[in-house]
């Protein structure tokens, strides 16, 4: 089980330079061809001021600042376990190549459930708020991993 005493556990900030070549890489890995992820110049035509980070950008980071393999450790769970459960974003502002986006992860919740066929799995919670360097909010990341026992 992991340790429920953790819940409401902040972890250090992590910063993250946003690059125009990971927002790039990132529209490659998820198959998006949409130009503006690619192209500074499509993406001003289409009314942003330079190339916008894709909808799941910012796994990069989540997983890139070392924060997620911190969590897992404190919270005592077994990695070889570990499956992504969920993922959501709340966009507060625009990100672009330049900016350099700081986040805190917080635990929200550990529940343990069991499966239909009887087995037990944890799922916990996590939320990240990112600001940039102007300390202004501009997404909340929230995810859920699951440790199955």
């Amino acid at each position: 089980m992991a340790d429920m005493s953790k819940i409401g556990k902040e972890y250090p900030a992590v910063s993250w330079e946003v690059e125009r070549g990971k927002i790039r890489e990132m529209a490659t890995a998820i198959g998006d061809s949409n130009p503006i992820f690619r192209d500074k110049a499509a993406a001003v035509k289409e009314g942003y001021k330079d190339t916008p980070i894709t909808p799941t950008y910012l796994t990069v980071p989540a997983m890139g600042g070392g924060n997620m393999l911190t969590l897992v450790g404190d919270l005592g769970i077994n990695f070889a376990m570990v499956l992504h459960g969920e993922e959501e974003y709340e966009f507060l502002g625009d990100i672009y190549p330049g900016d350099v986006i700081t986040g805190k992860c917080r635990i929200v919740n550990i529940e343990e459930k069991t499966t239909k066929k009887g087995s037990k799995m944890d799922l916990v919670t996590t939320e990240v708020l990112y600001k940039n360097q102007r300390g202004e909010d501009v997404a909340r990341a929230r995810t859920v991993i699951v440790e199955r026992k």
